[in-house]
């Protein structure tokens, strides 16, 4: 009976887990998805919301270590080692990259780039960690991209290599970012982040043009960063260290249902029908993963 119970308790254990990992992830697709509200409301130049978003993620964890370590707030600075260094300027590159994709070329093209998020966490993961990724999480994301592809529709347009390949380094970037966390699960992530914040807020800041920024568009671009960056990265790296990256990529996708509903309900912006049916295309390989592998715990 012992032998039984400690094994009832163990999936017990397991499967809370599980679920607060997911409850993570889909937390911070829900921050991304606000991001196309704030920059509506800005009527600065992207350079300008560039640096002042990069800058804005960085100091709100910065404020976040400060007060989860108290005085010792370098001390998570230090656990970053030589390929987390190597990292920073391809996370700052990453995040640059979403803003400038969103910049020079559709939502929709980006749409599509991003649901290869976790094709690329799978290949990632596995050229560097050799983590074996499970069929079902491979076939769940393929539906996703399709359901994003039907989304667009005849939106999507050729001719925009430059912001696609902006958006692409995004998704690389952040897919090595997610292995990089696996990898090293005691470095502190945060911190990492805090970084690249910096360098990526370094490079546009001679580009930017903070003579137009009014008390309204600072406010819009500390929320900004704050939510999409700060709030967001703590949540996703911590959903990460309890699921696998590729499922975690998959439900992160949920940011490309979310999105299009706060449109509608803030500027009464009503959804095409194709993004309708698109969004519960996703959404159902979303469930179809999480309840999937949910049961394969509970018989294991």
């Amino acid at each position: 009976m012992t032998a039984i119970s400690h094994l009832e308790d163990s999936t017990r254990l397991a499967r809370r887990t599980r679920w607060r990992g997911i409850a993570y992830v889909a937390i911070a697709a829900l921050m991304w998805s606000t991001a196309g509200i704030w920059v509506r409301y800005l009527t600065l130049d992207i350079w300008t919301i560039q640096a002042g978003r990069a800058f804005c993620g960085a100091l709100s964890l910065f404020i976040y270590l400060l007060i989860q370590e108290r005085r010792g707030v370098l001390a998570p600075f230090r656990t970053i080692n030589l390929a987390g260094y190597i990292m920073v300027p391809i996370n700052a590159l990453g995040m640059a990259g979403y803003m400038l994709a969103l910049h020079w070329t559709t939502v929709a093209d980006v749409m599509i780039v991003y649901t290869t998020l976790p094709f690329v966490v799978a290949l990632v993961g596995w050229i560097w960690m050799r983590e074996r990724v499970k069929m079902r999480t491979l076939f769940a994301s393929a539906i996703a991209l399709s359901g994003v592809t039907f989304m667009v529709g005849g939106s999507y347009q050729t001719g925009t290599v430059k912001g696609d390949l902006a958006a692409f380094a995004m998704v690389v970037s952040f897919a090595a970012l997610v292995i990089l966390s696996r990898r090293y699960p005691k470095m502190s992530m945060p911190a990492h982040s805090v970084l690249s914040g910096l360098m990526c807020a370094a490079v546009a800041w001679p580009m930017a043009d903070f003579s137009t920024v009014t008390l309204n568009d600072a406010l819009l671009l500390m929320i900004l960063g704050s939510i999409t960056i700060g709030v967001a990265n703590v949540m996703y790296m911590r959903g990460v260290a309890l699921i696998p990256p590729a499922e975690a990529g998959l439900i992160g996708l949920l940011d490309t249902i979310i999105a299009p509903l706060w449109v509608f309900w803030i500027f009464n912006e009503r959804p095409a029908e194709g993004a309708l049916i698109g969004g519960v295309i996703v959404l159902g390989a979303v469930v179809f993963q999480i309840l999937g592998e949910g049961k394969k715990a509970v018989r294991d």
